[in-house]
């Protein structure tokens, strides 16, 4: 027994007869008094290799997470209290054991599998791999990253509970600052983290995305039986049998990419095809090239994703401890069981697995392949088919019935606009029938490429290799302009959220159900109409409104002609009323006299008094009041040219400045985008007090003047009579002259911005928010007119040298050397060269340079004793 102390003095007994475990950094003992309780005692040359574990260690007691326990089982062996030995020296610290005694690896690995959990499941390694996902997430959602991904550091409980050990290596961050995780097992750490421990010799931080790379490793091993998902073999090359794992870790290469023919996995792996279509894209998202910069699944992804495959399994009739995917139609692992050669096994689960399903349609019969959606938007979910390079199209069924989808795609499959504009549309070709009822669910349509949302697309900062710079969101809108060009002439119009981009930038509607058919029997539907709606809607509105007023006024002038004529009437019957209702009249006479007396009592004196104005009240004396001016009877049309305009310039200011151009503040609170649009407030420019642009918004100064004029134009109405705003073909060629006028920042790979700035503006914006700050950067580096000057002197004495040259060539070829002599005689070129040195001290400076070389070697001489 040992005795150690707490940092209350509290003493506390450690058995340390018989270490748990041990390792480099030091032991583990089981405290005396309670075995549940642990000990863990660093090492002499551990705390002299890290200096910094005693206040690691410190923080985390402090900065405990909720979760350690669930149900009585330890989950984090997080550290409870720091221990001190006699000397009060820190040694190491207590936490609570895990009591699960089998590592994951023992889970993982197939020999030690049989061993330790002989009757596992495919649902239980399913549920492990969700606790798993699980427990990672929580310690994300704490601010902690756990660094090191292992199979050592979890350990399974029978009940498929995870537990957490060696936490003493986490990431954590507390309010001293960042203490960060010094190890890495190879096997489990991202390529861009191995890299940067190559290249620096300083402590790399971690990130959440580092873990859901090794989180993704283990679910692959664990769900694949082992297999790492870095294992390959190179088709036509023999002995490589997938056991360099880190070799394809490093390269990137998975084997289970369908466009990497040459690349396969092991002998013994299952094929890929044995996930649905979303866990794949799961893995594909977590270990594709380049990606792991934004795009890899987090931890609650995980869990969502193994969730729904949990719903979705099936038991085998054989083997009741079969559990599969619910697409295959006969049990995977019962094929596994008798042959677990993955060649045959990838053929053999092409036949069953519920893949290809044929649907009538009103041109011939189709054979989709659903186990795999090729893309998926609100609308609707696309497939590839069996033979052919179309796509099936299916509507998202709670759609349907709700939009009347079955009566616009028959509309518009016969519309003949649309066939014009199939560079940017799916345009149907054949229409897809119901199997069990004579219902259109669907369409068929010409093969594109794999679309991305485009709203999704700007918040990311990389796809694929390309990076999505400003000169990016540039080339996107210039293709965009290009798309509205063609849209205009159909009247067609679309929203921003409407629009999805392919990987060479081309804009596409993959939806066309959205759009309105040219007979308007079907109007386009909107889920953003608030937002784009130009200036003429809100006219129309006031002119309607100023309509109705008359027809009120109308309706009061005859309710007042009513009364008079009643009144009339009352006077013709009092010639006929009785002596008696006179006393009633002077009696009423009486009354009315008494409050009219109590009126003029009542009315208020005058004086001085004056009670103290508020900030409010003077704000509202400043404003005028307007007087009723009768509204221009203006029409709005959603689909005229001058209102796709207006969509363009919504969009374009979308990707170029983040945000809708009619998104501000008034008098510093919030206002709904109808409220600047019906007043006609420019939001870029201070035209109206109190009234400014959301900080996020990019100012439009950050581009030339030609720019801010057309996107003036666009948004703001100066003459409501005759409205034209900057057309598509005109946003093109201003946004492809931008494009070549845009050069890149040299800090920032991501930051470009206009060769009229002298700096960075971007650079700035990302340290200081304020919008007026940036505004004053970009004024104060602008190029101006003495820039524009010195750059005339510069061409200017470029120009003279050159004529000076090109005159001198042309003197010493033309005329004979006794001449050339002559002419510089004549001109007193040697007493101006003489003037010339005398004024550069040429004869100074060669003194100067012959001293300082003497000076030179009459050191080295005096220390190297003259030898040359």
């Amino acid at each position: 027994m040992k005795a150690y102390y707490l940092e209350d003095g509290s003493k506390i007994l450690v058995d340390d007869t018989k270490p748990i475990g041990s390792g480099g950094e030091g032991s583990v003992f089981k405290l005396q008094k309670n075995p549940n309780i642990l000990v863990k005692i660093y090492a002499d040359r551990a705390l002299e290799r890290m200096p910094d574990i005693e206040h690691k260690i410190k923080a985390m007691v402090k900065k405990k997470p909720g979760l350690l326990d669930y149900n009585g089982l330890t989950i984090i062996a997080w550290p409870s209290y720091v221990i001190y030995n006699e000397n009060k020296r820190f040694v190491g610290y207590l936490m609570k054991r895990v009591q699960a005694k089998n590592q994951l690896s023992h889970v993982i690995t197939p020999g030690l599998q049989k061993a330790k959990f002989p009757n596992i499941t495919w649902y239980d390694r399913l549920v492990i791999s969700i606790n798993l996902a699980k427990v990672t997430s929580f310690l994300h959602k704490n601010d902690t990253v756990i660094g090191d991904i292992n199979t050592s550091d979890f350990f399974v409980y029978p009940g498929f509970e995870i537990g957490v050990v060696d936490t003493d290596s986490f990431q954590v961050t507390s309010e001293n600052g960042l203490f960060h995780c010094k190890v890495f097992t190879p096997d489990y750490t991202p390529p861009e983290v191995i890299e940067a421990k190559k290249r620096t010799s300083f402590e790399i931080k971690r990130i959440p995305n580092h873990d859901n790379y090794g989180i993704a490793i283990l679910i692959f091993q664990i769900l694949m039986m082992g297999v790492h998902p870095f294992s390959a073999r190179i088709k036509g090359i023999m002995g490589f049998d997938g056991n360099a794992i880190n070799y394809n870790m490093e390269k990137e290469i998975f084997p289970y990419f369908p466009y990497n023919p040459s690349i396969m996995p092991p002998k013994n792996a299952m094929p890929f095809s044995f996930f649905p279509k979303y866990i794949q894209d799961l893995f594909i998202r977590a270990f594709d090239k380049n990606k792991h910069v934004i795009n890899r699944p987090t931890s609650d992804e995980w869990v969502n994703g193994l969730r729904q495959l949990k719903d979705h399994l099936k038991k085998c009739r054989r083997d009741k401890s079969h559990f599969y995917p619910d697409h295959f139609q006969k049990c995977p692992h019962c094929a596994r069981e008798s042959s677990k050669d993955y060649d045959f096994l990838l053929e053999h689960f092409k036949t069953i697995s519920r893949k290809y399903v044929t649907y009538e349609t009103d041109y011939k019969p189709i054979i989709v392949d659903e186990n795999h959606v090729y893309d998926e938007t609100i609308v609707s979910k696309s497939y590839t088919l069996k033979k052919g390079k179309d796509l099936a199209i299916f509507f998202n069924p709670k759609m349907l019935d709700k939009y009347q989808l079955e009566e616009r795609i028959k509309a518009l499959k016969v519309d003949p606009s649309y066939q014009k504009l199939r560079p940017y549309i799916d345009a149907p070709k054949a229409l897809i029938f119901d199997p069990h009822k004579p219902k259109i669910i669907g369409y068929v349509s010409q093969h594109r490429e794999p679309l991305y949302r485009l709203s999704q697309f700007l918040k990311n900062n990389r796809l694929g290799k390309m990076k999505i710079t400003e000169k990016t969101k540039i080339m996107i809108a210039k293709n965009i302009a290009a798309m509205f060009h063609a849209f205009e002439k159909q009247h067609v119009t679309v929203e921003f959220s409407q629009i999805f981009i392919d990987k060479n930038l081309n804009p596409y509607i993959p939806d066309i159900v959205l759009l309105k058919t040219s007979d308007l029997k079907f109007a386009q539907m909107s889920f953003q109409k608030e937002e784009y709606l130009p200036q003429e809607y809100y006219l129309m509105q006031k002119y309607q409104a100023y309509q109705h007023m008359l027809e009120a006024e109308k309706e009061k002038i005859k309710e007042q002609e009513r009364k008079r004529i009643e009144a009339e009437r009352q006077k013709d019957l009092e010639l006929i009323k009785s002596p008696f209702e006179k006393e009633k009249e002077k009696k009423a006479q009486k009354l009315e006299v008494k409050e009219a007396v109590l009126k003029v009592d009542t009315e208020p004196k005058e004086t001085d008094f004056e009670f103290e104005k508020s900030l409010k009240s003077l704000i509202e004396e400043k404003t005028e009041e307007k007087t009723l001016d009768i509204p221009l009877n203006i029409t709005f049309d959603p689909y005229s040219k001058q209102s796709i305009y207006f969509d363009l310039s919504v969009i374009i200011h979308y990707i170029l400045h983040d945000a809708h151009p009619f998104s501000g503040t008034y008098k510093l609170s919030h206002r709904s985008i109808p409220f600047f649009v019906e007043n006609n407030y420019y939001l870029h420019k201070k035209e109206t007090d109190y009234v400014d642009i959301l900080e996020k918004t990019k100012p439009i100064e950050l581009y030339p003047l030609y720019y801010q004029k057309a996107m003036k134009q666009s948004l703001y109405v100066k003459d409501q009579e005759k409205i034209q705003r900057t057309t598509a073909l005109q946003w093109q060629n201003i946004l492809t002259r931008l494009t070549y006028e845009t050069k890149k920042c040299e800090t920032n790979e991501y930051h470009d911005y206009h060769q009229s700035l002298t700096a960075c503006p971007l650079c700035f914006r990302d340290k200081h928010a304020s919008i007026d700050d940036l505004r004053q950067y970009i004024l104060d580096h602008k190029r101006g007119i003495v820039h524009h000057m010195l750059v005339f002197n510069k061409i200017f004495n470029y120009t003279v040298l050159s004529l000076m040259m090109l005159g001198m060539i042309y003197l010493v070829n033309t005329y004979p050397m006794s001449e050339f002599n002559q002419l510089l005689t004549d001109i007193g070129f040697e007493q101006k060269l003489d003037q010339v040195k005398a004024f550069l001290r040429i004869e100074q400076i060669g003194g100067f340079l012959e001293n300082t070389w003497s000076w030179i070697k009459g050191i080295y001489d005096a220390i190297f004793g003259g030898a040359s």
